[in-house]
């Protein structure tokens, strides 16, 4: 394919695979921490030190930079794990996965180990999504395990 003369601003070259020794007066490569902790920088946008983190970086309202996960993308992975297992969530061809109980147990007690040791690390809204979405996780699972007997349903009870 012959090379187009475009002026976009940028040039891309696959070097995966290719290991090249840097040129005279360059530096060698980065770690791509330390690339993206440039990137931050000049952005304006200043990590915290390691260990301490500010809003941003616990998950709050700002988005991912650079895709970094945060603790909320940690807690809602387990999350759908969960709602798979107990069978709540539709495939993208409209049908429901089965329903596979002990895959459904094992998302909410490691939810419930991770409410429990990270208690008063949290922020106020990381604390109430962990401890409303475990809730509802946990009365799903019940349900499902304690089906109301046949015949008595919502109209079962009335005479």
């Amino acid at each position: 394919m012959p090379e187009d003369k475009d002026d976009k601003g940028f040039k891309v070259i696959d070097r995966r695979g290719v290991e090249q020794p840097p040129s005279q007066g360059e530096a060698p490569p980065k770690p791509p921490q330390e690339e993206m902790r440039d990137a931050e920088a000049k952005a304006g946008n200043q990590p915290p030190p390691p260990g301490v983190e500010g809003e941003k970086g616990r998950g709050g309202k700002g988005a991912s930079p650079l895709g970094v996960p945060r603790f909320l993308d940690l807690v809602q992975s387990l999350q759908m794990g969960a709602m798979v297992g107990l069978g709540m969530l539709q495939g993208p061809d409209g049908k429901r996965p089965p329903v596979d109980l002990p895959a459904a147990k094992d998302a909410i007690d490691l939810l419930g180990i991770l409410q429990e040791k990270t208690k008063g690390n949290l922020t106020k809204e990381e604390e109430e999504i962990l401890r409303e979405g475990l809730y509802h996780l946990r009365m799903g699972y019940m349900a499902m395990i304690n089906p109301p007997p046949a015949g008595r349903g919502k109209e079962g009870n009335q005479r």
